[in-house]
């Protein structure tokens, strides 16, 4: 069954919706390193990916060379399950390998866990994941500069000390329903865990990357894979396969868009413009009976007149499919 969460497990959103140039210190992230020097700052534009529940909301933040390192707290009162932190990411160079994004214990600003690395290769770079220094175990897959990718760190608890274990995600496509297996992880060490974790850091003192820069937005600190996408199970009832009209409509620039499937099945919901080019993917994923609630934030398309389309191969071999119209006026 996909698991969809409510918000209560969401721990912390940062869209970095303020005025560009702004410091981030003036909207409640902690300098702990690096002073006045590169003060981190807000950038335009902000990121944009497919299907995530933060894409295309406010701006980014721009980190640099060298400079201030700063957190931001959360709540979080559990020190067992998992946490997962989801940011975008957009980089337009990087050295030879440091990390840039990750945890922190509230008694601490220099027991980092869950560090998430990066460090140029041959065509591009690649992503790595530590749980505290080494090892640092880095992606078979080298990505692309210019391109946004949706990154996941998982953060496990495990009962006992010394045994906590981090995970690493890189997505450059569709949010799969449920989670897969990591592009790297499980990764463990054998080294004290922190006292809990309650702070996403960004640091940019990190004299071996070299002359980089890179965006990041989208922080979601949360305890469910669910929490991810924009979908959300609003019944687990359903008697029959339906599309419904998203409402409102016309509509600028978010609406909201419900479907039904009467059994287990593999489900696609897609944009498409009147020539039939498909211009969003919403959904991609397998999702048990009932029904959804899916939010669509048409912030980056054009006024004019959109089909949308959901597709659905159950497990007893039905291919059920249905499309309707919506209108985005801005």
């Amino acid at each position: 069954m996909v698991s969809r969460e409510t918000s209560s497990q969401v721990l912390m959103d940062e869209n970095f919706n303020y005025p560009d140039g702004d410091s981030l210190g003036a909207h409640g992230w902690v300098s702990f390193s690096g002073g006045a020097t590169n003060v981190l700052s807000v950038a335009t534009p902000g990121l944009t990916y497919s299907g995530y529940i933060l894409s295309n909301i406010g701006n980014s933040a721009r980190l640099r060379l060298t400079g201030q390192d700063a957190y931001k707290q959360f709540v979080n009162p559990d020190t067992t399950g998992n946490v997962y932190i989801s940011f975008l990411l957009n980089a337009d160079s990087i050295g030879t390998g440091d990390h840039v994004i990750g945890l922190l214990p509230d008694n601490s600003t220099t027991n980092f866990a869950g560090r998430v690395y990066m460090k140029d290769t041959t065509g591009g770079f690649r992503i790595g994941i530590g749980k505290s220094t080494n090892p640092i175990v880095y992606s078979n897959s080298v990505y692309t500069f210019g391109t946004t990718y949706l990154v996941i760190i998982k953060w496990v608890f495990v009962a006992g000390t010394n045994n906590d274990v981090v995970n690493l995600f890189v997505l450059n496509g569709a949010i799969p329903g449920s989670e897969p297996a990591p592009t790297v992880g499980p990764v463990t060490q054998s080294i004290g865990d922190p006292l809990n974790v309650t702070r996403v850091y960004l640091r940019q003192g990190a004299g071996n990357l070299g002359n980089y820069k890179m965006l990041i937005d989208g922080i979601r600190v949360s305890k469910s894979w669910g929490n991810l996408t924009s979908v959300s199970n609003i019944s687990t009832v359903a008697e029959n396969f339906s599309l419904s009209q998203n409402y409102p409509n016309p509509f600028n620039p978010s609406t909201k868009i419900n479907f039904s499937i009467p059994e287990r099945g593999f489900v696609t919901l897609k944009v498409y413009d009147m020539l039939g080019k498909e211009v969003m993917q919403l959904v991609s994923g397998d999702y048990s009976r009932g029904s959804y609630a899916v939010d669509f934030n048409a912030a980056g398309l054009s006024t004019g007149i959109y089909m949308y389309t959901v597709e659905a191969r159950t497990e007893s071999g039905q291919l059920l499919r249905d499309t309707k119209k919506l209108s985005l006026v801005k």
